[in-house]
């Protein structure tokens, strides 16, 4: 972890698409000198001094407070991961995928859609939310699955500090927005996967950081199920399951999934609430490239990143309708020609 190109490596990880911002632009002024301030830091194990997090709320559709670290800190969570995250890799089941390379939001999806065919739509699904999943995660629980697989006192010591930095309450909680959070939310639920597969003997199993979906031959076994994970939740993990996104139902009854909305024949939709958030936000990204305030290579990524979501879905047509209305320059049926051209298989003209 101390070495100077894990460093380096950390620096650029952190830095990625922010190079214009100040406080990344002072830091690599002087990057030698921060490295080697990290790296001491680094070093002392326990006794690292994480500074406050700058709290800001965004809407996805709901409120979520995100608390992002200073940059320097980002690059010792970027030097950390680097490290530590394959290790946990390691421990963790093919079908997990949040924050994976080669796996993804899309891998899920791919494999959610495959065991879906696979029982030619008969069937139920068990479609699970943990109940406040960051803000609810026992440190103590955490620490102990991280001494499970991490052999070094002084990596454990460091550890443990950045576990009990930022909660939401005394022992409890991890803050949204940090890249070591995202690799303890994928170990916290391990043990869950494990009971899922192991000792449920759950074949068709998909989770995606704190969603997670199982599907069974019929009701009675499913709802057999979920009473068994929310005991294993909550003697284990001090976790809940969220009642009010606990959805029990026929897979041949559209799931709304990941971003999308599945249907037992093959069919996959984008979900309206995000077709109505673009179409809302078009005018106002038309406006502010108008006036200057975003460059045009940032609103051809926004659009960029749209396309990139509903290429995975049946939503050629839908694209097609709302750019023919709103636009950004024409920025979005540029976007659209292009992707003519390498359309997914299936996709819909």
């Amino acid at each position: 972890m101390l070495e100077f190109a894990n460093l380096r490596r950390a620096f650029r990880g952190a830095s990625a698409g922010l190079r214009r911002r100040r406080e990344v632009a002072e830091f690599e002024h002087d990057l030698e000198t921060g490295l080697w301030s990290i790296r001491r830091a680094l070093a002392s194990g326990d006794a690292y001094p994480w500074r406050e997090h700058r709290r800001f709320v965004i809407r996805d559709p709901k409120p979520r407070e995100i608390r992002a670290a200073p940059f320097a800190d980002r690059v010792a969570h970027h030097a950390i991961f680097n490290v530590v995250d394959p290790v946990i890799r390691r421990r963790l089941i093919a079908d997990t995928y949040a924050c994976i390379p080669g796996r993804g939001t899309h891998g899920a999806v791919f494999r959610y859609r495959s065991f879906v065919r696979a029982r030619a739509g008969r069937g139920h699904r068990l479609q699970c939310d943990v109940k406040s999943y960051f803000a609810s995660v026992d440190h103590g629980v955490l620490v102990g699955l991280l001494e499970r697989c991490i052999g070094d006192d002084r990596m454990l010591a460091l550890l443990r500090s950045l576990v009990g930095h930022g909660g939401e309450a005394p022992g409890r909680g991890m803050p949204i927005g940090n890249l070591t959070s995202q690799m303890f939310a994928n170990l916290y639920l391990d043990p869950l996967d494990h009971f899922v597969k192991e000792r449920l003997r759950v074949r068709h199993y998909v989770r995606y950081v704190d969603d997670f979906v199982l599907l069974a031959d019929d009701a009675a076994q499913a709802r057999g199920w979920r009473r068994e994970v929310e005991t294993f939740l909550h003697d284990r993990l001090a976790l809940r399951l969220n009642p009010r996104r606990v959805v029990l139902a026929p897979l041949a009854e559209p799931a709304d999934f990941l971003g999308y909305v599945h249907f037992a024949d093959g069919r996959v939709r984008i979900r309206r609430r995000s077709a109505r958030t673009l179409w809302r936000r078009l005018p106002a990204l038309a406006a502010r490239v108008g006036r200057g305030v975003v460059p045009l290579s940032g609103a051809r990524a926004s659009l960029a990143s749209w396309q990139g979501h509903t290429g995975h879905a049946d939503a050629f047509r839908l694209c097609r309708a709302m750019f023919a209305e709103r636009d950004v320059g024409n920025l979005g049926k540029r976007l659209l020609v292009r992707r003519i051209g390498r359309r997914a298989p299936g996709e819909e003209s």
